[in-house]
């Protein structure tokens, strides 16, 4: 059984035209963070949050 932890950065686009992203950490999803003016601006972030938090995205 391993503790590593699963992670990653959804982003979306919603109605208003601005970005979003969500961080999933084993399966379970947090919610959106944002708004952003652009798709690269939310991921940034989201890359950001979860460095912060000390942990590493899953590609």
């Amino acid at each position: 059984m391993s503790n590593e932890q699963t992670c990653h950065v959804s982003v979306r686009q919603k109605n208003d035209t601005s970005w979003y992203y969500v961080l999933t950490v084993d399966g379970e999803a947090g919610p959106q963070i944002g708004p952003y003016k652009t798709e690269q601006e939310a991921q940034a972030a989201g890359e950001k949050e979860l460095a912060d938090l000390d942990l590493s995205t899953d590609e």
